[in-house]
């Protein structure tokens, strides 16, 4: 169920009624996929000014498209042809940042790799996303999400422990690696209010997602214990999912007191002989012979109580406690509303039998923006290259050249789950996702 108008409307808290804290700052996208695309709306959500750089066969608008690229302006440029690279390197020297995920030589044959743009634009600020990094030994491997998860542990750890290793059910790498982009473009921009000179940022999708793993390294490298998959209980700690009458409850008592809690909602005394708060930090719960026991005891009490009545009195007891929400739940979820996670933004394009809807749902943003962050959705492609070059000061002899190679614009189907490994053209050979 889609959540009704009223509840879209109301206003975060925590927005800001100020321009944003990028105000001014120019942000180029050459962009594909999730990664940089990611990274370049969260800029234009704190205010920056994003210019998305689309070759003349552009993207397909689909869904996913919508949730990556509100708030930017976009400008068709065949960068295999001279005038489009000569227009990129006029449109860098205005920018503060230039951002991409094309694989590692491809910025450079092209003519948009850093030492060129830095020729033109000293302080120009580039974030290079690629799945390995410049100086891997993979560096010209292709990769996409299931790559970075393959084979940065993550898929090993992920799944029961007699069962394969299983990807996430989110595109969690792609994601995660355009949030440190966000991040280094802005430690870059106060670098450069230090130095005066802009710089290069290497970011490689397998690093940002190994960047979690220093408990496993620890694990590993400190105690030579070899992680395995545990299904959906969490390793060192007593918390785990249970099944109830009618779905599933997650519980995760990890404080004696919570423990001692647990015991008195399922009345089961004995458990406290395995922790408590007189036990002196001794915490038995986790012994091999032991944990099955616990969770077939706590299980037995679950599969009789309905998910609602699990949750209510173990947050009454003051025990961690969750449902297993699907993600058709979550529009209705008391805290999504609170918290405006569910927006939309203005569609334009076509729907499914020639229908256009007014609005496309998107996740909404979990820190400050600006007031007009969700009142300007993704450009048509192409809508903005006359007005960007004339910016630019080029001739409109100039201006008629490259926008003769605009498309026309691609209708959305928002019937897609979007941009993923099986939808998509094929990428360029060692692009980051």
């Amino acid at each position: 169920m889609r959540p009704a108008d009223g509840r879209i409307i109301r206003e975060k808290e925590n927005r800001m009624d100020t321009a944003g804290a990028l105000h001014g700052i120019r942000v180029i996208g050459v962009e594909h996929f999730i990664s940089a695309p990611f990274c370049t709306q969260i800029l234009a959500d704190q205010g920056a000014d994003v210019i998305k750089v689309e070759p003349p066969a552009a993207e397909q608008r689909n869904g996913y498209f919508h949730t990556l690229n509100r708030n930017k302006r976009s400008v068709v440029l065949d960068l295999k042809a001279e005038s489009g690279r000569e227009a990129l390197r006029a449109l860098a020297a205005t920018a503060d940042v230039l951002v991409t995920n094309f694989a590692a030589d491809v910025p450079t044959r092209l003519g948009f790799g850093y030492e060129d743009l830095a020729a033109v634009n000293p302080r120009l600020v580039y974030v290079h996303v690629t799945g390995f990094g410049q100086n891997s030994p993979y560096r010209s491997r292709p990769a996409f999400d299931g790559v970075i998860q393959a084979m940065s542990g993550m898929m090993h750890l992920t799944g029961e422990p007699d069962g394969p290793p299983m990807l996430s059910g989110l595109f969690i790498p792609d994601h995660l690696t355009g949030l440190y982009a966000a991040l280094a473009t802005s430690f870059a921009l106060q670098r450069r209010e230090a130095t005066g000179t802009g710089s290069f940022v290497d970011l490689a999708m397998l690093d940002c997602l190994m960047s979690f793993l220093a408990g496993s390294f620890h694990e590993v490298l400190q105690h030579g214990i070899r992680p395995e998959r545990i299904g959906s209980r969490v390793r060192g700690s007593f918390a785990s999912t249970y099944r109830a009458a009618d779905g599933y409850v997650y519980l995760a008592p990890l404080t004696a007191r919570m423990w001692e809690a647990v015991s008195r909602v399922v009345g089961q005394p004995w458990f406290l002989e395995h922790f408590s708060t007189t036990s002196g930090g001794v915490d038995t719960r986790l012994d091999p012979e032991t944990r099955p026991r616990l969770d077939g005891a706590i299980e037995s009490w679950t599969s009789g109580q309905s998910v609602a009545d699990v949750v209510r009195l173990m947050s009454e007891a003051g025990v961690a406690a969750s449902p297993i929400l699907a993600v058709e739940d979550l529009p209705d979820d008391p805290h999504v509303v609170a918290r405006r996670m569910i927006r939309t933004v203005p569609h334009r394009g076509r729907g499914h039998g020639g229908s256009t809807p007014d609005v496309v749902y998107v996740a909404g943003s979990p820190i400050p923006v600006t007031e007009s962050t969700f009142s300007v959705g993704p450009p048509v492609a192409g809508e903005h290259t006359a007005e960007i070059l004339a910016e630019l000061g080029l001739s409109p002899v100039e201006v008629t050249d490259i926008s003769d190679t605009i498309p026309r614009p691609i209708g959305d189907d928002l019937g897609e789950a979007g941009m993923n490994e099986r939808s998509v053209p094929e990428a360029v050979d060692g692009s980051g996702r």
